[in-house]
């Protein structure tokens, strides 16, 4: 008698800004697994970013947050999919930045809304082939509400409350059959977002130390990430868990004047960290950069007081190195940039 010896069918994982700092680390993840299949989702296709994970075995498709149809079709017979929004991208385009002038509302508060937006149409999709993702299939990277958490002190940290006002509070109200099978990623202070507001961490003083500068206790912990290292590793972990847990995605845990004095030494300068008022931070953002300021400024004030994880028990990559034995994250956390 013959026997089948077709090779069993790969998952389908469908990664959500596959050619972004966070999708494509979880794509380049995937990719060397061999039970998964992975179509990469991205406006441009044609993109460099694009094309070399498409060298890499990824089937990339086109779709636009913006668009809905286009994310049912993309998500047509997903056996997983990993969800990140954007909102830093509607915050510095120049034209959002002039549709939020015609509304008369701040970049910061338009960035929200496009974020929000785009959740929920990720979300509305998903919600579509529920039934058919695995038990642990929809992995959704977020942040805690800062309204929530602050009880409601803080109304405008619209960065955090724009991811967490969708995953989870949107997907448990509206589609409770994700929601199920959902896996919330927080993720930490992300390592490259010095180059944001460089006065701010790397401020170069008059005799040639530096001086990271924030609104936030020096010794108060906060999680590190490398996101382009580190994202696909912690994500590929969190897929063998049980569905419906939250996690801290991070290399690393450090206040920021032990993690400035450790970069400091990585790189054989002096260094020191300063707390300053959130007035200071804003200006230390520079001119016409008022509403960076604020933004951030609003972050690290909610780091400060409840905290980045707003008080939320999160697990960390120690709870998750029994299911995925070569989780190390954040070797190389102080390297020179």
């Amino acid at each position: 008698m013959a026997t089948n010896t077709a090779p069993p069918k790969k998952k389908l994982l469908v990664v959500i800004g596959a050619t972004g700092n966070q999708g494509g680390s979880v794509a380049r993840r995937f990719l060397r697994d061999p039970r998964y299949a992975v179509r990469a989702l991205t406006r441009n296709p044609a993109s460099p970013a694009a094309l070399a994970l498409s060298a890499l075995g990824a089937d990339v498709v086109a779709a636009d947050l913006d668009e809905p149809a286009s994310l049912r079709a993309a998500f047509s017979d997903a056996s997983a999919i990993f969800s990140v929004t954007q909102y830093w991208e509607p915050f510095f385009r120049p034209d959002c930045r002039a549709a939020a002038a015609a509304l008369g509302v701040s970049c910061r508060r338009y960035a929200y809304d496009v974020e929000v937006r785009q959740g929920r149409n990720i979300a509305d999709a998903a919600a579509g082939v529920a039934e058919g993702l695995e038990e642990n299939g929809f992995w959704v990277s977020t942040l805690s509400s800062a309204r929530e958490c602050s009880g409601g002190r803080m109304t405008e940290v619209y960065h955090f409350d724009g991811k967490a006002d969708v995953f989870p509070r949107y997907v448990d109200e509206w589609w409770p059959e994700l929601a199920r099978k959902m896996s919330c990623v927080h993720t930490g202070y992300f390592m490259t977002s010095w180059g944001i507001l460089p006065a701010s961490y790397l401020n170069k003083q008059a005799e040639g130390s530096y001086q990271m500068r924030f609104p936030t206790r020096p010794d108060r912990v906060v999680p590190h990430l490398d996101v382009n290292a580190d994202m696909g590793n912690f994500v590929y972990a969190v897929s063998q868990m049980p569905p419906g847990k939250a996690y801290m995605c991070a290399g690393t845990f450090a206040g920021f004047e032990e993690y400035i004095q450790l970069w400091g030494e990585k790189n054989g300068v002096k260094t020191s960290y300063k707390q300053v008022t959130f007035d200071d931070m804003v200006a230390d953002a520079g001119p016409g950069q008022e509403d960076l300021g604020i933004e951030v400024a609003h972050m690290c004030t909610y780091t400060d007081d409840p905290g980045y994880n707003g008080g939320m028990e999160l697990l960390t990559a120690e709870d998750l190195k029994a299911v995925s034995l070569f989780l190390l994250l954040g070797a190389a956390w102080v390297r020179p940039e």
